[in-house]
């Protein structure tokens, strides 16, 4: 679903009428940032990671002496908690790599290096506020010194804008919901259409149940080793 056809569809159920606002109106606008607030919204929808938001291997950049790296928190919501994800460090060659476990952040002093660890690699890391942290500082003699640092994380949608309305998609895996909660954001402060809330805000509750039953019904690939060069498609 395009974004004008989000707008269309999403005023003809608030308010009956299938052509939309003017382009640029009060009314226009308000429905652009309406279904921006709530596609955000949809991707913290709390106990669940939507699927079609999961990157097995976003980039953070390259290794610098530091041992701790900005996150895009505008882009990356958070790290995966999935079974054998890893974070990964290409080093420079383009093939060799070194993963890092990711643990709680408070536990994360327990792992410095210099210290016995429990896994034979010794290799930990974890996000503390907006950075990702690792347990040892990197130094220009590390095999990983310059490679490049990939996170498997959970992403935001692209926002949505009247940039481009006719090409831009709605990111939302029911589209159908967003229009229901906005078009239920929409009457709920008109004082002629309001009685409508309560059933478009019902409509949208049980598009958000499917969406999680969809969800949580799709069946995952094993978890497989990341080997750089290979198509993201295929990581998951």
């Amino acid at each position: 679903m395009t974004i004008t056809e989000f707008i269309t569809a999403t005023y003809l159920k608030a308010v009956g009428k299938a052509t939309p606002p003017n382009a640029g109106s009060a009314k226009y606008n308000r429905i652009v940032g309406l279904g921006d607030f709530y596609q955000r919204r949809w991707a913290r929808e709390p106990g669940i990671d939507w699927n079609s938001l999961y990157d097995p291997a976003f980039s953070l950049g390259t290794v610098t002496a530091t041992d701790s790296f900005d996150i895009d928190t505008s882009t990356v919501r958070k790290l995966s908690d999935r079974e054998g994800d890893v974070v990964r460090i290409v080093w420079d060659d383009g093939e060799s790599y070194t993963d890092y476990d990711i643990i709680k952040s408070d536990t994360l002093k327990d792992f410095y290096a210099g210290v016995d660890k429990e896994s034979p690699s010794g290799h930990y890391c974890t996000r503390i506020g907006g950075q990702l942290v690792f347990n040892h500082e990197f130094v220009s003699t590390d095999n990983e010194y310059g490679g490049e640092i990939f996170v498997p994380c959970y992403t935001f949608p692209d926002a949505i804008t009247d940039d481009n309305p006719d090409t831009d998609e709605i990111q939302v895996d029911d589209p159908d919901w967003l229009v229901l909660r906005c078009a239920a954001e929409y009457v709920r402060n008109d004082t002629t259409r309001r009685q409508r809330f309560p059933d478009l805000l019902a409509e949208s509750n049980e598009a958000m149940m499917r969406m999680k039953d969809d969800n949580g019904g799709q069946i995952d690939k094993v978890n497989m080793p990341w080997t750089p060069g290979v198509s993201s498609d295929t990581w998951v």
